[in-house]
Parts: C-alpha cells; structure tokens; sequence
C-alpha cells in the first residue's frame, strides 16, 4: 500500500470547533509521519458543513470519498456525556457496504477532562449494519486546544502527541491488513444485508 486514503469526519455542530482544530491536527501528522499525503486526506466538518436531518432517500454528497477511503476517523466532542447527534445523523447517511472491513479510529474529544463516553456510545450503537472495523486503540484528548496549539507544550501535552502518533502508526497497520481482508472477502450477499 502507498499512501492510504483517509476519510476523517468532526463530529462537532460547532463550525471553526476544536474538534475542526484537532481534525486538522491529525491530518498533518497523517502527512508528517508519512501514512497518508495532504490530497489523500479528506476532512468532513460537520460544523461548517452541516448534513440536514437525514430522511428516507437523502443523498450524501461526499459518498465517493468515503466508498474510496481505506481507514476512517471519526473525531467526537463530549456533549453532555454523549456523541454528538450530528455524528449520529451523519451514520443515517451511510450506505451498508461503505464503511464495512474499514479500520475505524474513534476519538473522543473534550476542552476540560472529558472525552471517553463518546467512544464508548460510538463503540456501542453504531456497528451493526455498517460493519466497520473499530481498532482496539482509541484516543481520548482532554484539554484539545493545548494539544493542537503551537505554542511550547508541556510534558502531559508531549506524551498525549506522542500517544496520537502511536496510534495513528497502529491505524497504518490496519490499513494494509484489511486491505488484504477486503480482497479475500466473499461476494456481498443481500441476503445477510444486515447481520442476522
């Protein structure tokens, strides 16, 4: 595999968000440590992009990105102890074979010491008919704006970089396996459409 193609959703009804911010954030270090090039990453910000309440028949404009990525990210603030509804909403969009034997990376996002319920509610609710292949790593940023700052970091700032890098090398690793998965998958039935 070359470079990969990544689809990075912020989950966020807030437009210029730090969610917006750390999406960014993970879409240079995608360049930097080499797992992806800028033009293989797309960024849907649900702020400043929002999707109206999905209804029986709505379109998603930006299928062709996700059907064509190789791994997902998907970027969630702490509402409330919960993911976002625009998240939610943006699943209902979602055809059943778009996201299936893709490597999913779930991040949970918080500006005080939040940050997990989002992952575990993410984890939970949203795997059934879409099938997409959750990585055990998962990253949980407390404090976001110290995090994608640029200004001089602290040891705590260091280490939770240092983790995102980590886990972001992990996702590369997923990357090539399911590549292989998906070309020895048997023919999608309808039959099994949605599980059992």
């Amino acid at each position: 595999m070359s470079f990969g193609r990544i689809f990075i959703v912020s989950g966020s009804h807030s437009p210029e968000s730090q969610s917006s911010r750390f999406a960014e954030y993970i879409k240079s270090r995608l360049n930097v440590l080499r797992i992806s090039a800028p033009d293989t990453v797309c960024v849907h910000d649900l702020g400043s992009e929002p999707l109206p309440l999905w209804q029986n028949g709505s379109v998603y404009s930006r299928a062709d990105e996700v059907v064509q990525a190789d791994a997902v990210i998907l970027i969630s603030p702490e509402w409330h102890g919960m993911a976002t509804p625009a998240l939610k909403n943006w699943f209902l969009y979602m055809e059943s074979g778009w996201l299936s034997h893709k490597p999913v990376l779930l991040c949970g996002v918080s500006g005080g010491n939040g940050g997990l319920y989002p992952v575990l509610e993410l984890r939970s609710f949203s795997f059934k008919n879409f099938r997409p292949n959750y990585i055990p790593e998962h990253l949980v940023v407390k404090n976001v704006e110290s995090v994608v700052c640029l200004r001089e970091v602290s040891d705590d700032v260091s280490k939770v970089r240092r983790r995102i890098d980590y886990v972001l090398m992990t996702l590369r690793a997923y990357m090539v396996g399911f590549e292989s998965v998906r070309k020895n998958l048997p023919d999608v039935s309808r039959e099994f459409k949605y599980g059992l």
